[in-house]
């Protein structure tokens, strides 16, 4: 009998058909959230309902009396009223967020809960799981872009670290992850989403018009001599 495993709080989520790959993502994430199924269906189901509808990633301005970072939420990240939290994790299956007197340890709490990373002794971001044996059902994802369109230095950096760096404490702070270069600076260049989502999708137009012109093109036959 098929079994699905659903990871909705962990290192990678989705859905796995291999406990193995499943404990994977949980071994060592702080307080996983996960279970059993003898369906697809009832597994994404139950993965949908625990998945955030919005990351802001938007943090306020570092001298406010009180940060609220919720882990778990229709809407994660770290603010400063709690009435917007309350609003965010409202009907949210076991939400997770918590009160601090600083925006550093708000944040840091949003990235071990949300991300499942810690600060390291150095500043940097050091992943909580083991290195070994890591590999997962999922394909490996490829590089990932992180494009400040309004912070201390605007452009496309290729690390959350970097990008925290440009963005924290700077208000009115405007940021966003893509997985392609190209909409990340379009972005980091003022371009709004849909301006961005217009000029890859006419890119992409134009390069399967031009295969398909190609494959259509009859090859000349060479005359005999």
């Amino acid at each position: 009998m098929a079994k699905f495993y659903a990871v909705a709080h962990g290192f990678e989520r989705g859905i796995y058909e291999n406990w193995d790959d499943a404990k994977k993502q949980i071994d060592d994430f702080p307080q996983p959230v996960y279970k059993k199924f003898s369906t697809r269906e009832e597994a994404e189901e139950y993965l949908s309902a625990r998945q955030p509808k919005k990351i802001e990633l938007v943090f306020p301005e570092p001298n406010r009396e009180k940060y609220y970072a919720v882990a778990r939420g229709y809407t994660v990240g770290v603010f400063d009223k709690y009435e917007d939290v309350k609003k965010y994790i409202d009907g949210y299956p076991q939400p997770l967020h918590k009160k601090f007197d600083s925006l550093h340890e708000a944040v840091a709490y949003f990235n071990k809960f949300f991300h499942g990373t810690m600060e390291g002794n150095h500043g940097d971001q050091e992943k909580l799981r083991r290195s070994e044996g890591t590999s997962k059902k999922k394909d490996d994802k490829g590089t990932v872009y992180y494009a400040v369109a309004r912070g201390h230095t605007t452009g496309v950096f290729t690390s959350w670290e970097e990008c925290k760096k440009q963005t924290v404490g700077f208000k009115g702070a405007k940021f966003k992850k893509f997985d392609n270069e190209e909409a990340a600076t379009m972005f980091a260049e003022g371009k709004t989403l849909k301006e961005i989502e217009e000029a890859v999708g006419s890119q992409k137009r134009s390069a399967a018009s031009t295969s398909e012109s190609n494959d259509a093109t009859p090859q000349k036959k060479k005359k005999k001599k």
